[in-house]
C-alpha cells in the first residue's frame, strides 16, 4: 500500500490541486504523509501552509512535509512523483522562441523545443532515479517532467524503481470533443496507439455512445484559447481524413508546422502569459490558507493532472484494475514498435503491477510518422543522457520538425550561446 507520497515540484503552482485531490480522496487512499521538494524555498513553504491547512481543515490525520533536500524527500517513500522543470519558465522561453528563427514550431514538448527541455529534464531525472533507486528501492517513480515519453523512455530498462510516464493530454483531448459534441462531462472509453503527444484513439465512445462526427464541422468548445482551437480544428480535420480515429491533438504539429510557426510569432510565448498569472496563484494560495473555510478556485491550483495522479495512486492501492492511459515499455502491446519503446497505451493497473492491454492499429498512412518519431525518442533519450554534441545534433535531425542535420547543428550551436549553463551538454 502507498502509505508515504513524495511530489517533486512540490512547490508548483500545480501542486495545491493534486495535494487536494489527495486531501478530498484521503478514505480511499490511506495516505500517512505528502512530502513536498522543491528548489524554489519561499514557493515550497506557500504550497506547505496551504496543503496543511486543507488537510487540518477536515481534520485529517495527513501530515504534510516540506523539504529542499532530494534524498530526505525521497527515503523510504512509496511513490515518487517527478514533477519538476529544470530551468524553469525562462528556459522555457527559450524552447518556445528560438526554434522560430530557424522556421520550425517552437513548443516544450514537440520540436526542437522538447529536444532542449529533454537535455535539461533527463539528467535531472536520471539523478532523481538514482536517489529512488537507493533510499526508496520499493518505490514507484511516476514521470510527469516532459517531454514524458523522452524522460520515460530515457529512465526505462534501467535497474530500480518500477517507472510510468503520466499525461493527462488524452483526457484533455477527449473532454474537448465531449463538449463540441454537446456532451460535455460524458464518459469516454476508447483504445489508443502511439507515442506521448504523437497517439491516435479508436472505437471511441462518449457517454457509451460510439462516436459519430456530424456533417457540419465542430465548434470548438467554449473556454479555449487561440491555440488550443487551432488545435482542435486540425485535430478534427485528421479525424474526418481517417474515419474511425481522433488524434492527439498535438499530431497537428506534425501536419501544419508552418500554421504554428506563424501563431507563434503572431501571440508571443506561452510562457508569458504563465509568468504573468503566477504571482496571483501564489496570492490566491496565501489567502486560502489564511481563510476560515479554505477552498481552491478550479481555475487555480486545480488541474486534470491532479485528477490522473489521483487516479494512479488509488489504482495502485487496489486489488481490482482500473484502466488508464499511461507512458509504458511496450513488450509487445503494438507490434508496430519495438519491444523496448516507451509507447502510450491503455493498461490495467492495480496493486498486483501493470497489464497492457493490445494496442490498435494506426491509420496506414500515420505509420511511418510514427515510425520516425520513434526513431526519434529513442535517440533523444540517449542523447540527454550522455554528454555527445553530434550525437545530439543527429538526434535532433531525427525529428520530422527539424529534418536537417545542418539546421539541428546551427540551432543547437545557437542554444549554446543563450541557455547560460542551464544545459551541461551544450555549456
Amino acid at each position: 500500500m502507498i502509505r508515504t507520497f513524495t511530489i517533486i515540484g512540490g512547490g508548483s503552482a500545480y501542486a495545491p490541486g493534486l495535494c487536494n485531490a489527495l486531501i478530498q480522496n484521503h478514505e480511499q487512499l490511506r495516505l500517512e504523509e505528502v512530502r513536498l521538494h522543491d528548489i524554489d524555498g519561499r514557493r515550497l513553504e506557500i504550497v506547505q501552509r496551504l496543503c496543511e491547512r486543507l488537510a487540518r481543515h477536515r481534520g485529517l490525520p495527513l501530515k504534510i512535509s516540506a523539504t529542499m533536500e532530494l534524498v530526505e524527500a525521497v527515503r523510504g517513500s512509496d511513490a515518487v512523483l517527478n514533477s519538476s522543470r529544470p530551468g524553469g519558465l525562462a528556459s522555457r522561453r527559450l524552447d518556445e522562441t528560438l526554434p522560430l528563427e530557424f522556421g520550425t514550431p517552437g513548443q516544450e514538448t514537440v520540436g526542437a523545443g522538447g529536444f532542449l527541455f529533454a537535455l535539461r529534464s533527463v539528467p535531472a531525472a536520471l539523478k532523481l532515479h538514482a536517489v529512488v533507486q537507493q533510499h526508496a528501492p520499493n518505490a514507484v517513480l511516476l514521470n510527469y517532467t516532459n517531454p514524458t515519453n523522452i524522460v520515460t523512455q530515457a529512465l526505462s530498462g534501467r535497474p530500480g524503481p518500477q517507472v510510468l510516464g503520466l499525461c493527462d493530454q488524452s483526457d484533455e483531448d477527449l473532454a474537448d470533443l465531449a463538449g463540441a459534441l454537446g456532451k460535455r462531462g460524458a464518459s469516454p472509453a476508447f483504445r489508443c496507439v502511439g507515442l506521448n503527444h504523437a497517439s491516435w484513439y479508436s472505437e471511441v465512445t462518449l457517454g457509451g455512445e460510439p462516436l459519430e462526427l456530424p456533417a457540419a464541422p465542430l465548434v470548438a468548445p467554449a473556454g479555449l484559447d487561440e491555440e488550443h482551437r487551432l488545435r482542435f480544428a486540425m485535430a478534427e480535420e485528421l479525424a474526418r481524413r481517417y474515419p474511425g480515429y481522433w488524434p492527439n491533438s498535438y499530431l497537428p504539429y506534425y501536419e501544419w508546422p508552418a500554421r504554428f510557426v506563424e501563431h507563434s510569432l503572431r501571440s508571443g510565448p506561452r510562457s508569458d502569459v504563465i509568468a504573468s498569472t503566477l504571482d496571483d496563484y501564489y496570492r490566491h494560495f496565501e489567502a486560502v490558507a489564511r481563510s476560515a473555510e479554505p477552498r481552491l478556485e478550479r481555475s487555480r491550483g486545480s488541474s486534470s493532472f491532479g485528477d490522473l495522479a489521483l487516479r494512479t495512486l488509488t489504482a495502485l492501492g487496489r486489488d481490482q484494475p482500473t484502466a488508464l492511459v499511461l507512458n509504458v515499455v511496450n513488450y509487445g502491446a503494438s507490434p508496430l514498435f519495438a519491444a523496448d519503446t516507451v509507447v502510450e497505451a491503455v493498461v490495467e493497473v492495480s496493486r498486483h503491477g501493470i497489464v497492457r492491454r493490445p494496442c490498435p492499429s494506426p491509420p496506414v498512412a500515420e505509420r511511418r510518422r510514427l515510425l520516425r518519431l520513434e526513431r526519434y525518442q529513442r535517440q533523444a533519450a540517449l542523447a540527454a543522457a550522455g554528454n555527445d554534441f553530434a550525437l545530439a545534433c543527429a538526434a535532433l535531425a531525427e525529428n520530422p520538425l527539424v529534418d536537417d542535420l545542418g539546421r539541428a547543428t546551427a540551432l543547437l550551436e545557437q542554444a549554446r550561446k543563450i541557455y547560460a549553463g542551464h544545459i551541461a551538454l551544450l555549456s
